[in-house]
């Protein structure tokens, strides 16, 4: 009797595995589509400066597998004088940085696409005043980038400013949100039509915010700039990418709601559906400059703050939902080194988002990186 029913058991078991593998096989059949398809990472990105201590950098990234390396150059320092013959690099008012050449030189034999940002006004262009405000002219600045994408062929992708919604860098802000986006509107459409007469192919990457504000004279809130970014006709202002600086204390999750005031990580999704509908049929693609967590400590205000082992196991993840979202071009992590510690008073103003500490030490997040994908390299001449 037991014998009965336990190969009556066997029995039923055994068709309940061959009915489900005929469903499984016939599913198969019948949706070949639904397979996941392979992950395509954005091209992996390190922003911080060319040397260490003298030394270049382009070795380690190498060894890290990143395709791109970003970092900045000040219009102000570079003219100093308002030159005569602004589009022209030649003009005797620039003094070009002594080594960025040989530097871009060097990315680019180590296979590294390098890609600059241009900040900071020179004084003869704002009226007399500081570096962070904006020329009285956009026509000024868009020359100067005509001069620069001339001035370097090894770069085809070039930021048009770095966070212009942050007073630190970009003044006048204020206007409940509205004077700071509209200013750089200007700037960035007669920069784009300079850039690309300078040259066809280079890659202007626009918008480049950071990631909250209070629309007061201090800040612009990123989905507040991205709203009033219009030129005075009503027009979007061109570009090719949308840059973004999305840091976030919010656990890594794209299904949390988008929150006022913010562009974080979380609403890279919320992102790419507002430039659909801003850029209709360009489906425009997210350039993300930097993007990190301190580790040892918060700096100048910033509360991004978690431990290194934190560190190491939320940034593959990050890459891995920028794989995902499908839309982000390149991802660039912020700072291959911590920058040199700095205390005022009783806060520290250096960034600790480094894969290694400003010594050299690394962290878990070097192996970690390290074992992201590259995603596809972008170098071109």
């Amino acid at each position: 009797m037991r014998a009965g029913a336990a190969g009556s058991r066997a029995a039923r078991a055994a068709a309940v595995v061959v009915l489900l593998a005929a469903v499984a096989l016939a599913a198969g059949s019948a949706r070949p589509s639904s397979a996941r398809k392979p992950l395509r990472y954005p091209s992996k990105c390190v922003n911080d400066a060319a040397t260490h201590r003298g030394r270049p950098i382009f070795a380690q990234l190498r060894r890290l597998h990143v395709r791109v390396w970003s970092s900045g150059i000040s219009w102000a320092k570079i003219a100093r004088r308002r030159p005569k013959r602004p589009r022209l690099p030649s003009d005797p008012a620039y003094r070009w940085p002594a080594n960025l050449g040989r530097m871009l030189d060097q990315a680019r034999k180590d296979g590294i696409e390098p890609v600059l940002y241009v900040n900071g006004f020179p004084s003869w262009s704002n009226g007399d005043r500081d570096s962070s405000w904006a020329p009285q002219n956009p026509q000024d600045y868009a020359n100067f980038m005509a001069a620069a994408v001339r001035r370097y062929p090894q770069v085809r992708r070039w930021i048009v400013f770095s966070e212009p919604s942050n007073y630190v860098n970009f003044r006048p802000q204020g206007d409940d949100g509205k004077r700071a986006p509209r200013l750089y509107a200007r700037l960035l459409d007669a920069s784009y039509s300079a850039m690309h007469a300078a040259r066809r192919n280079v890659v202007v990457i626009g918008g480049n915010v950071h990631p909250a504000g209070f629309n007061d004279e201090t800040t612009t809130a990123p989905d507040t700039f991205l709203e009033n970014m219009v030129l005075p006709d009503g027009r979007r202002p061109r570009l090719d990418m949308f840059g973004i600086n999305p840091y976030t204390e919010r656990p890594l999750n794209m299904g949390l709601p988008h929150l006022p005031h913010r562009v974080d990580f979380d609403d890279l999704d919320w992102l790419v559906r507002q430039l659909d509908r801003d850029y209709p049929g360009k489906r425009t693609r997210l350039f993300v400059d930097e993007f990190g967590w301190n580790t040892e400590h918060s700096a100048g205000g910033w509360l991004y703050v978690v431990s290194r082992r934190k560190q190491a196991a939320s940034l593959p993840l990050a890459f891995r939902l920028a794989a995902r979202l499908g839309r982000i071009d390149t991802m660039c992590w912020f700072e291959l080194y911590d920058s040199p510690p700095e205390k005022r008073g009783n806060q520290w103003w250096n960034w600790t988002s480094g894969l290694r500490t400003f010594p050299g030490v690394r962290k878990p997040s070097w192996a970690a990186f390290a074992r992201v994908p590259s995603g596809p390299s972008q170098l071109q001449r």
